[in-house]
């Protein structure tokens, strides 16, 4: 049986349960989102702990333990095209050179890594590695790293070949790595000992073992050529050339960093970290300091920057929600209602979408990444919210008033302003508008899926995903 990683941020729940089927959407006071949930996606199994993005075919790969299953989502249609059985699936990585996905799992009571065609999405083989845990790519060498913490060492394998080429000793119960390509060097951080080893692709030996108190996460920022390691109340920084301990960032006591992670374009670093409570630290890279903290969510297990909307997405597991942050991470700009327990989160930038896998849900939901918000009248000018009951929905959508608002008109408008479908409510003044759309548009026919705008008399707005 695979162990837990230890410090990873992962917990054990005690169920696979769902969000409520009502949600509430509302703009504010002229203040449109930008980002929202788009769509979710079935997908089998719950304790989605990891996704993988294929660029070569716009796919995301997704392993369930759950349900012993690695599956292929298609970003232009948002439906698993291709999906077999895979004991235990663990991490899953990608490799563009070469087009295949790479992922542990555990297989007849053995560890190993599977290969996977990234045009087919099928098995092409396993290769035997004992305590196979996390595996990384470095493009610049075409090879997998893959950290095996029951035996102490990486394994390190060609990617072109799909061979064993050797196994690199490290510290003791080595869980998440991280690629420098640009000093070709590989951080290996080793959660039973306390350190980071330093490993030196280019001889596959270890150069350098630094005590870092309890490695958690980690990030390595090329901007300003440093490496992040999180672990308990502080945030240690390494100087990717030297391998110095350049700084030790403080954070709240007892806070473990769970995610780290860093704008390519500007001089900020956003850490994650948790005890009683969650906070965000946006860090100046250059000083390695602390400029803003903000308090939001709860165990946030996931930082993504997006080069696309200049964004922070921020999974927050217990409170199950995805946080917005701005791009200087000085903000809080949305909290997205998902599934129970989001954990992951990976982009299909073509498409502009973020893809979140979930610990306790069956589906992975869809985030659309916009830079830009996109109000369609000045009806969205308003404090009164919507119910919407399913949110998403199939076939049939209720809509209703969470206060008493003027009765009348409600009109749904595609994303680019054009008017859909308009009917009138029914209710009273006192208990609000009620009425239920059949997904069809003025002439009968049945919308597509994507996301609508529904207002109302009075200025009530809410955004209303279709799904297939």
């Amino acid at each position: 049986m695979r162990m837990l990683r230890a410090g990873d941020g992962v917990r054990v729940r005690l169920g696979y349960g769902s969000l409520a089927a009502v949600a509430v959407l509302c703009i504010v006071a002229g203040v449109a989102r930008a980002q929202y949930v788009e769509d979710s996606i079935q997908v089998s199994g719950s304790w989605v702990g990891s996704l993988a993005y294929n660029s070569r075919e716009d796919v995301i790969y997704g392993a369930s333990e759950s349900a012993d299953w690695l599956f292929a989502i298609s970003c232009s249609a948002n439906t698993v095209v291709a999906g077999f059985p895979l004991g235990c699936p663990y991490d899953v990585c990608y490799d563009s050179v070469d087009n295949k996905a790479y992922c542990t799992f555990t297989g007849d009571y053995a560890d190993r890594l599977a290969v996977i065609d990234g045009r087919t999405h099928s098995f092409v083989k396993a290769i035997p590695m004992e305590g196979s845990t996390v595996p990384v790519w470095d493009p610049v060498g075409d090879r997998v790293y893959v950290s095996c913490q029951t035996t102490n060492s990486v394994a390190v394998v060609d990617c072109a070949t799909d061979s064993l080429l050797c196994y690199i000793p490290v510290g003791r119960c080595p869980l998440k790595m991280y690629v420098n390509t640009m000093r070709r060097k590989l951080y290996v951080l080793n959660s039973d000992d306390g350190t980071v080893s330093i490993v030196d692709v280019a001889t596959n030996q270890v150069i350098r073992t630094v005590d870092v108190g309890a490695p958690i996460s980690g990030y390595y920022y090329r901007r300003m050529d440093k490496f992040y390691c999180g672990g308990n109340g502080e945030l240690v920084v390494l100087d990717g050339h030297a391998d110095a301990v350049v700084a030790r960032i403080q954070v709240a006591e007892d806070h473990d960093v769970l995610a780290v992670s860093g704008s390519d374009t500007r001089d900020v670093v956003v850490a994650s970290a948790a005890d009683m409570d969650t906070r965000f630290y946006a860090i100046d890279a250059a000083t390695d300091v602390i400029d803003t903290a903000i308090q939001a969510g709860d165990f946030c297990d996931a930082v993504y920057w997006s080069p696309l909307s200049d964004r922070f997405y921020c999974t927050s597991d217990y409170t199950n929600e995805v946080i917005v942050l701005s791009g200087d991470g000085r903000q809080l700009l949305e909290t997205l209602r998902v599934g129970d327990g989001p954990f992951v989160i990976a982009a299909s930038p073509v498409r502009r979408r973020l893809y979140v896998g979930h610990l306790g849900c069956h589906r992975v939901y869809v985030i659309r990444d916009a830079d830009e918000p996109w109000v369609p009248s000045s009806e969205a000018d308003t404090a009164f919210a919507l119910l919407l009951d399913p949110s998403p929905f199939r076939t049939r959508l209720s809509v209703a008033s969470s206060t008493a608002i003027p009765l009348g008109e409600v009109r749904v408008y595609a994303p680019d302003g054009r008017l859909v479908r308009s009917m009138n409510a029914t209710g009273s003044a006192a208990s609000g508008l009620r009425l239920t759309w059949d997904g069809r548009d003025i002439q009968g026919r049945l919308v597509p899926p994507g996301v609508y705008v529904v207002t109302a008399a009075g200025g009530a707005c809410a955004k209303a995903v279709k799904l297939r």
